[in-house]
């Protein structure tokens, strides 16, 4: 829960002004921002990223704390990017200055006062620790996914969907739903009745929607509802 919170009040407090950092950055269409001269080229000729051994390349770097997915670190480059929390779904430009095994953060609005020191444990792996925070997070490159373009669903996201899929399946709708993503993105989905009852499960893959029914080989593919709807 600490770690939870410490995460929240920090992008609570910066994304307010998140929006006017972007503008101000001169970012590009795609909104990347002017890329490092000194990044390598680390895409492969199918599309997809490799870890090109630097601290951070370019890519998709999914967080977690151990226990859960926190949140995706999207670098545009080796020097700037976002945060996206996977709870809340709130995004935080960041631009980070490295320094051998030293990486230094500047988050949404703040200066550079966020230090950090990263290991890097083998291919597309690396471990981030925040000094000022004792907290420690552990990233892995997406390869298949590209920086520019990435989707996800959040908590709330998932809870909805799958709240509007037992509904269009079974014609009622459970009061509630519980959500938690494991460190490998798979979400696991509960849905409770009136008193509390657990009514239904499901496995997904939090990024695609797609996965099974719990008890069941049952596959299920989650998609969000139209504002229309």
């Amino acid at each position: 829960m600490k770690k939870k919170n410490t995460m929240l009040v920090r992008l609570v407090s910066l994304a307010a002004l998140a929006a006017l950092i972007f503008c101000m950055a001169g970012c590009s269409e795609d909104g990347s921002g002017k890329k490092s001269s000194e990044t390598k080229n680390n895409k492969n000729a199918d599309g997809t990223y490799f870890d090109s051994g630097e601290t951070f390349c370019r890519g998709v770097w999914a967080a977690d704390d151990g226990e859960n997915r926190v949140g995706y670190y999207i670098f545009y480059d080796g020097e700037n990017g976002r945060f996206d929390d996977a709870h809340l779904g709130m995004s935080v430009p960041f631009a980070v200055r490295i320094n051998g095994t030293a990486a230094d953060f500047a988050l949404g609005a703040s200066d550079f006062t966020d230090p950090t020191t990263v290991e890097n444990t083998g291919d597309g792996k690396r471990i981030l620790t925040w000094t000022n925070e004792n907290r420690v997070e552990y990233l892995t490159l997406l390869g298949e996914q590209e920086p520019d373009t990435f989707r996800y669903y959040t908590h709330n996201d998932l809870s909805e969907m799958a709240l509007d899929y037992y509904e269009q399946q079974n014609g009622r709708r459970p009061e509630s739903a519980d959500v938690s993503i494991a460190p490998d993105g798979m979400a696991s989905i509960l849905l409770y009745g009136k008193k509390r009852n657990e009514i239904a499960g499901y496995s997904v893959d939090s990024i695609t929607g797609k996965g099974t029914e719990n008890g069941t080989e049952n596959e299920v593919v989650f998609v969000m509802r139209s504002t229309d709807d």
